[in-house]
């Protein structure tokens, strides 16, 4: 899946389509959210912003409906000169305190379902200059699909966020597409390529980490990427569950380089080989990472692996 920032009309259709239900980075408002005439809306925007800068930063998309967290379709619209992605960023950055650097509002065009209109997908990262205020003088995090007041000590754990690391891995094939191919006598498809690219967006660099990836049950690995196999477990991520193979590695310095600020590169060596059984139709295989690093609190992510029309693509969750 591309970056949020690169999301066009089709890609919200598949966010739809595939069910990607909200989670602790993803939120889905419908159009009525943002309202010039309601003063409750700018309070609502302010909450739900600064809970995912405070959080561990996400995507917020205005203009879709979602019943029970999932999506179900998008909204009417709305008009661009009334709503305008100015009105968006000035609300932001007046109604939260500290401002959060970084925030980025994408505007997009219905050009199928709404000619004229428009949705928004506004990104937020995780920010270091954490804890952000709401309007209301609360500070505000993410919980179980809401935004919520935190607790007094978790303002003061949050405000040491740039002391420590702040580490993310991001799931990628060999392209945005692989085509899958399969032996006529063979139950699963040929080898299948995946990799995972490590970032630290804190100054403080990681001098040990520990990563750990975790595989649908219904794939094969073939090759794991010098990971050690741990264990078959249930995981849950929000609302998602499923039955994984979970594999985990240690690095520490001198043994491996120190994740440095911006700096990004891939993680397992040599790269993971999986592969898809033989099955009629569209599926979705459930992927998740989780990554330890000292000072830093515990991530955990969930992706799918989609393969349809014989290609398999990455979706981050």
């Amino acid at each position: 899946m591309k970056d949020a920032w690169d999301w066009e009309e089709e890609d919200i259709e598949l966010l739809i389509q595939t069910g990607v239900q909200e989670s602790l980075t993803l939120d889905y408002k419908r159009c009525e959210s943002l309202d010039k005439r309601n003063p409750n809306r700018k309070k609502d925007l302010s909450k739900d912003v600064s809970a995912f800068a405070n959080s561990a930063g996400g995507v917020i998309v205005y203009g879709v409906i979602e019943i029970n967290h999932l999506p179900t379709g998008i909204d009417s619209g709305y008009d661009p000169k009334d709503i305008t992605r100015e009105w968006l960023e000035q609300v932001i950055n007046s109604t939260i305190q500290r401002r959060i650097d970084d925030v980025k509002i994408k505007q997009i065009e219905l050009k199928k379902s709404n000619s004229g209109r428009v949705i928004y997908v506004v990104s937020i990262p995780q920010s270091k200059r954490a804890p952000h205020m709401a309007e209301d003088h609360i500070f505000y995090k993410r919980f179980n699909y809401q935004s919520i007041p935190m607790e007094e000590y978790e303002v003061r754990d949050i405000g040491n966020r740039a002391d420590a690391p702040d580490l993310s891995l991001q799931f990628f094939l060999e392209s945005n597409a692989v085509d899958i191919e399969f032996e006529e006598d063979k139950e699963f498809s040929k080898p299948i390529i995946l990799n995972a690219l490590i970032t630290n967006e804190s100054i403080a660099p990681a001098m040990f980490y520990i990563v750990r990836l975790f595989f649908d049950k219904q794939l094969t690995v073939l090759n794991s990427g010098g990971f050690g196999f741990n264990s078959e477990q249930t995981l849950q991520i929000g609302d998602m569950a499923f039955i994984a193979n979970s594999y985990s590695r240690n690095y520490s310095v001198p043994g491996a380089m120190p994740v440095w600020q911006g700096v990004r590169f891939k993680i397992c060596d040599p790269h993971f080989q999986i592969a898809v059984p033989k099955i009629n139709g569209d599926m979705s295989y459930a992927l998740a990472w989780s990554i330890d690093s000292l000072g830093m609190q515990q991530k955990l992510r969930g992706a799918f692996l989609i393969v349809s029309n014989n290609q398999a693509r990455i979706l981050d969750v």
